[in-house]
């Protein structure tokens, strides 16, 4: 009967015992399956957005406090503050092999992770990757939209105003016009609160160098003035709101020597539309790619024996260009661009061989005589 080999698969660290030579004999062929990875990259790129909010009191500004405001106009600011390249490995369709074992079989111990790939043989240990899910997400910080200048400090609404009023009084034995004004309450109007405001903040200026002169400052009292004024600028000069934006693409080498764009990135709007030719495009290259050479009688091998497969990986420059400027360079190991070669399982038991392998490259790590 025709001897074949028959591979035990381990998931997880679910361990089996090892026979050794020991023969034994199967009346229906059971298969294992396995597979080789690819490496994806997931790119987080970490961007800061400063929305621009004008003071509702920008027009009196020069005017009031002698200084011109920067901030005019409503928009955003964005800036870049951090690209980084997350490897993962991920099954490639291109790389799956599975192993028959029927009739008269020499046992094998076999180690695959959770994800399928092949992480060791005889070895008794399985090397697990560590998996990271990284999603786009958008964090904003507790800063209230606009700027409301009512809700600085304790103010009313409203004002008196005195209507015009003449009543007739008998003075000094004569009848006379007499003013007598109506008083009611209007809702106070824009050139009021810029009085107000205005004068609170000489007025904190004033307590301050009072303050420091009289000796009786703390830092606490100083850090709550400053605070207050810088409140109350922000009603003619404007402020800005900051928020941090995360955006993440997947980006999978697929052939030497390509250039593919990853996003488009405008300071006024932050990532756009790929084909928006007036924003930067942000690019991924691969360069000095190093690809071991395989040997040609495995090339032309016509005759394949029960064989595990394994990578021979590549390792290249991954690039990342900003327009025409290198802004990143990482040496990096892509298994789907080398190739495969096989390892006999007849050698693996006859010589008592055990085997790991890095599972996320499917490259071999070790190889030992028990």
């Amino acid at each position: 009967m025709k001897k074949l080999f028959f591979i035990i698969g381990l998931m997880g660290l679910v361990s089996l015992t090892v026979f050794g030579q020991k023969k034994r004999e199967l009346t229906t062929q059971v298969s294992i399956d396995y597979t080789l990875p690819k490496i994806s990259y997931d790119v987080v790129v970490t961007m800061e957005c400063n929305r621009l909010i004008p003071g509702p009191f920008r027009q009196y500004a020069e005017q009031q406090l002698g200084i011109r405001p920067e901030i005019t106009s409503e928009g955003e600011e964005w800036m870049i503050k951090k690209i980084q390249f997350v490897p993962r490995a991920l099954p490639d369709p291109k790389a799956m092999y599975t192993v028959n074992a029927s009739g008269e079989y020499n046992s094998i111990l076999l180690n695959i992770t959770p994800d399928g790939f092949l992480a060791g043989v005889g070895s008794g240990t399985t090397n697990q990757t560590r998996n990271e899910d990284i999603i786009y997400e958008e964090v904003k910080n507790n800063s209230e939209s606009g700027i409301n200048y009512v809700r600085f400090g304790i103010r009313s609404t409203q004002k008196e105003v005195l209507d015009s009023n003449f009543t007739e009084m008998e003075v000094e034995g004569e009848i006379r016009k007499v003013w007598d004004p109506i008083e009611r309450q209007v809702l106070k109007e824009s050139e009021d609160y810029v009085k107000e405001i205005t004068e609170d903040i000489f007025a904190i200026r004033k307590k301050r160098l009072d303050m420091l002169a009289a000796g009786t400052a703390t830092a606490e009292a100083l850090k709550a003035m400053d605070k207050f004024e810088a409140n109350y600028m922000s009603l003619f000069m404007g402020k800005k709101e900051t928020r941090e934006v995360v955006q993440t693409f997947s980006y999978v080498p697929e052939k030497a020597d390509e250039s593919v764009v990853l996003f488009r990135f405008s300071a006024n709007d932050g990532i756009t539309a790929k084909n928006n030719v007036s924003a930067i495009p942000y690019i991924v290259e691969l360069k000095n790619i190093y690809v071991p050479k395989k040997e040609a009688a495995q090339a032309g091998n016509s005759r394949p024996v029960p064989s595990l497969s394994y990578r021979e990986p590549a390792v290249a420059d991954l690039c990342l260009l900003k327009g025409k400027e290198n802004v990143m360079t990482v040496r990096c190991v892509i298994p789907q661009l080398g190739f495969i070669k096989q390892f006999p399982l007849d050698v693996i038991n006859n010589e008592g061989i055990s085997i790991d392998f890095y599972p996320q490259y499917g490259s071999l790590k070790s190889i030992m005589k028990k």
